[in-house]
């Protein structure tokens, strides 16, 4: 008797701990991933009602049904073999109705409380009466399988009379919990849980997370439409001004003198800055004049700290670039990527490649034809200043376009 109610109350110390540190965590928890679940289950069971008392087998089968995500309701169907040398023997069927709460939940485990009521029916026993019974406990359920649950519980169920036994409780030995003639036992079982259908919430989680990835993929769908029309524009505009500019030149030459393609040169010239020129953040003219065997540094392209990834303003001087590129269709040019001192020069030699191969791509992706363009890394080599300062070293990371000849 004595060993039984210690192990109440190791039960019942468990539960108010899973309680005390479940409740301040605010996670929902979930019990199976359906609506209905079957389930069966065996184990021991050890009766509270005299010094005599041993353990014996108990099986019990299991309807659970979702109330909520904390919440899941059970209803029983049981037997039991309660015994105690030379006192007593019974065997009893059982029935009840449990609420299972589970206050929080860890990765693939929830700890629940289950509290309930039932009745109980001594089977050995000709015109034995529906006992009224109260099962209280703690348990455990943890995923196995795909749609199957393994669940242990232990617990304490109290009958509300003194008749479980079929003996009168003498007055010197009343029940612990209620210090009155009320008979019960003590128990533990471990069973499996089968899923039918899909739970409540599982089933809402899913549509949201299809209508949110069908949403996205729409969006993404109609953002990369909008930005290759936009490209496409652009190039064939620049190809149309292009062309109407060589063509122009090329009737001139032909039909004109010396002074007449001097002329026209001079204009091509003058087209060509006013399709390099534009304006950056502060109004200011920005222009890039490609001249065979020269240097241009691009400044404003810039990048993710220790990355070749090209920052949002870095958009501007590359469309100028671009702009540069479309404007003189016969020029060839090396991009070359430069860094300070920090780092190990192996490092910086590698970044700085991969940087320039950055320019490049976004040239290429625009429309400029690969084999105009070549890159090279010269990572710290060529410093324009000093890395001492903080503005010196943000001056020595560039990227250079080189004219050739």
């Amino acid at each position: 008797m004595m060993k039984g109610l210690c192990i109440m109350k190791q039960l019942i110390a468990g539960a108010l701990l899973v309680a005390a540190f479940g409740f301040p965590s605010h996670v929902q928890a979930q019990f199976m991933d359906s609506k209905l679940a079957w389930g069966l289950a065996a184990g021991g069971v050890h009766g509270g009602n005299s010094q005599a008392d041993r353990w014996d087998f108990q099986f019990r089968g299991t309807l659970q049904f979702d109330i909520s995500p904390t919440f899941v309701g059970e209803v029983g169907l049981g037997y039991a073999k309660l015994r105690a040398t030379d006192v007593y023997s019974v065997q009893s069927g059982l029935a009840d109705v449990r609420l299972l709460f589970s206050p929080f939940s860890l990765p693939n485990l929830n700890p629940y409380l289950y509290a309930g009521f039932g009745v109980s029916k001594a089977l050995n026993t000709d015109g034995s009466s529906l006992l009224a019974m109260v099962p209280l406990g703690v348990g455990i359920q943890t995923s196995i399988s795909d749609g199957i649950f393994m669940s242990v519980n232990g617990g304490y169920t109290l009958s509300l009379s003194d008749q479980l036994d079929g003996r009168e409780r003498p007055d010197t030995d009343l029940n612990p919990l209620t210090s009155g003639k009320h008979d019960g036992f003590y128990g533990f079982t471990v069973g499996l849980s089968f899923t039918l259908g899909s739970s409540y919430l599982a089933e809402a989680e899913r549509e949201k997370e299809l209508q949110r990835a069908e949403a996205l993929r729409a969006q993404q769908i109609a953002d990369a439409a909008a930005e290759s029309q936009r490209v496409k524009q652009l190039t064939d505009a620049e190809a149309r001004r292009v062309k109407e500019l060589n063509d122009a030149e090329a009737l001139r030459i032909k039909e004109g003198t010396d002074a007449e393609a001097r002329r026209v040169k001079e204009l091509a010239d003058a087209e060509a800055r006013r399709l390099a020129e534009q304006k950056d953040k502060n109004g200011n003219s920005t222009i890039i004049i490609l001249e065979r065997g020269k240097k241009v540094v691009l400044k404003g392209v810039n990048f993710e700290t220790n990355k070749a990834t090209l920052t949002s303003d870095s958009r501007e001087i590359l469309t100028i670039a671009y702009n540069a590129m479309v404007a003189n269709p016969d020029v060839q040019v090396e991009i070359s990527g430069h860094t300070d001192n920090v780092g190990s020069q192996e490092s910086n030699q590698i970044l700085s490649l991969k940087r320039a191969q950055a320019v490049k791509n976004w040239l290429v992706q625009n429309g400029i034809t690969s084999n105009r363009m070549k890159t090279v890394g010269k990572g710290e080599n060529e410093p324009m200043t000093s890395n001492v300062s903080i503005s010196g070293r943000a001056e020595n990371r560039r990227i250079e376009f080189y004219v050739e000849q």
